[in-house]
């Protein structure tokens, strides 16, 4: 059936170009996207990677000790037992002295000080408040507290 004048299209309306380009665009995106999700993939996988060499310990731990502490990891292993017994020695010398004080050493907090001067831990917050200023309670080995 033949349409009337005033019926036929006054333009063309691309139909058939745009199917084309519509094909050809949609392959295009396709391709881009699964070698952008290969590209991601790859990556994921390699930061994990990554990550666990790190978490791990990396690659020399020897370096990493000795960088972290400032001495080498060997000699302190070596010279672990001797400091063990001049800690002991020193914290029979340190229990309690004539002054009413007691020096921290290393490793101890607030209950262990208050445990070998043999008070309460409130006692020792309440004689030394100048390692109370953070609110809670701070003292650097060879530091000097109160027990009395």
């Amino acid at each position: 059936m033949e349409k009337e004048p005033w019926e036929e299209d006054v333009y063309d309306d691309g139909a058939e170009k745009l199917k084309r380009t519509k094909k050809f665009s949609a392959i295009n995106a396709d391709r881009l996207l699964t070698v952008l999700t290969i590209i991601f993939c790859v990556l994921v996988v390699a930061v994990i990677c990554f990550l666990t060499y790190l978490s791990t310990g990396g690659s020399n731990k020897n370096a990493q000790m000795e960088g972290f502490y400032g001495t080498s990891a060997a000699s302190s292993a070596s010279s672990e037992a001797a400091s063990s017994s001049q800690t002991a020695e020193q914290t029979d010398d340190t229990t309690a002295s004539s002054e009413g004080t007691i020096t921290v050493q290393a490793g101890e907090g607030e209950a262990a000080i208050a445990a070998r001067a043999g008070i309460s831990i409130a006692k020792l917050e309440q004689l030394n408040p100048s390692h109370m200023s953070t609110g809670s309670w701070y003292a650097n080995p060879g530091d000097v507290v109160k027990i009395e």
